[in-house]
């Protein structure tokens, strides 16, 4: 799995310390675009799980469109999975205004 997903270059240790970073990043994150979101985001824990899907597209976009990433990278696989993170619910949060309205 770690091949397919390019990943396989990283040691095992540094990426479950990565991956636990992320979910808790993520989950804060979807605490805060709940409590700003309000009625049109999808909860603490949906808004979180959209965050932290949207953030892993962003950075396979990173790595497989704009080369490998390295430690001196950070800011620009942040602005990456940041900003898809925030599309991912925008979109998402506008779509069910639609539905429901």
């Amino acid at each position: 799995m770690l091949e397919a997903l390019r990943l396989d270059h990283y040691p095992r240790d540094i990426l479950l310390y990565v991956l636990l970073a992320v979910i808790i990043c993520g989950f804060i994150v979807g605490y805060v675009t709940d409590i700003v979101m309000g009625d049109r985001g999808f909860g603490p824990f949906g808004n979180g799980t959209l965050a932290v899907f949207g953030a892993a597209v962003g950075i396979y976009i990173r790595n497989n469109f704009f080369g490998r990433m390295d430690p001196g990278d950070i800011l620009i696989t942040g602005v990456f999975a940041s900003s898809s993170a925030t599309l991912l619910l925008l979109l998402l949060g506008l779509a069910k205004h639609w539905v429901q309205d």
